[in-house]
């Protein structure tokens, strides 16, 4: 059944492009809210943490238990697919990107690092050079992709419905700290990503340049850096030679990312479909 959640999921967020609708997190934020004002918990950021990821959860878990196989498993799938669709990611990748490539093409490198800044929130910091635009949107946008797509497949698939919730309850948490100031355990949320940022590496080394992407995949492999400057790093390294080579100014950068991760999550739902098949 997630191999057809998956499948289902990914064609209504390409036929719709964004999921505001469904994708609303006022819940969990307003959940954050009361467990920030709970004087017993305000000494406890780690606990608090703990229950505002586990306690949300747990309930879904116990409601999928609950329904069970009953009518012939249709109550289970479709929320699981609602719960699917929650924990993609939030608004609409392609367009934004399209922006950063557009103030790119015009030479704009403040405002195309804007743009950056509105694909990643955490990035606000003036950028100095070129180079220094690229190297961010490289990261931010590769991060984007994985995030969007890649991570809510793999915990999806590893843990159902709940594990998929898990992650993306993880990232609004991380999000909210940033603008909030509230303490956040980054640790945590770095291992939920550590495992599928390999695998969406050794997946662009088959769909790229294999040996340049794997000698990158195999020196970072146990490397401690953010997950958005280990998948930059793969994607740099796994745009094949064939392409549009990146220019000093990167202004092809987008597109070939695009086409990179493309490639990459047909792959992996290809592998995925094997693995299905041959269990």
């Amino acid at each position: 059944m997630e191999f057809i959640v998956i499948v289902v999921g990914l064609l209504l967020l390409r036929q719709l492009g964004s999921l505001a609708s469904i994708q609303s997190d006022g819940w969990f934020h307003r959940f954050c809210d009361r467990l920030a004002n709970w004087p017993k918990l305000q000494s406890a950021p780690r606990v608090q943490q703990l229950i505002t990821l586990l306690l949300p959860v747990a309930a879904l878990a116990l409601v999928i238990g609950l329904l069970g196989n009953s009518w012939l498993g249709l109550p289970q799938f479709v929320l699981s697919l609602l719960v699917f669709l929650y924990a993609l990611g939030r608004g609409s990748l392609e367009p934004e990107v399209a922006d950063y490539e557009e103030d790119l093409g015009r030479g704009d490198h403040q405002a195309a690092y804007r743009d950056v800044a509105v694909l990643s929130p955490e990035r606000q910091d003036d950028v100095m050079n070129a180079d220094q635009s690229r190297q961010a949107a490289l990261e931010v946008i590769a991060y984007r992709y994985f995030e969007r797509y890649f991570a809510a497949m793999f915990w999806f698939i590893l843990a159902g419905a709940p594990g998929a919730l898990l992650y993306r309850l993880s990232v609004i948490r991380r999000d909210r700290a940033s603008t909030t100031g509230e303490s956040v355990d980054a640790g945590w949320l770095w291992l939920l990503e550590w495992l599928p940022v390999r695998l969406v590496g050794i997946s662009m080394c088959f769909v790229g340049n294999f040996s340049a992407c794997l000698r990158r995949w195999q020196r970072s492999f146990f490397s401690s850096a953010e997950s958005a400057e280990v998948l930059g790093g793969y994607a740099e390294h796994a745009v094949p030679e064939d392409e549009v080579a990146l220019n000093a100014a990167g202004e092809e950068m987008p597109a070939n990312l695009q086409a990179l991760f493309t490639r990459t999550l047909i792959f992996a739902l290809s592998m995925v479909a094997l693995l299905v098949v041959l269990w």
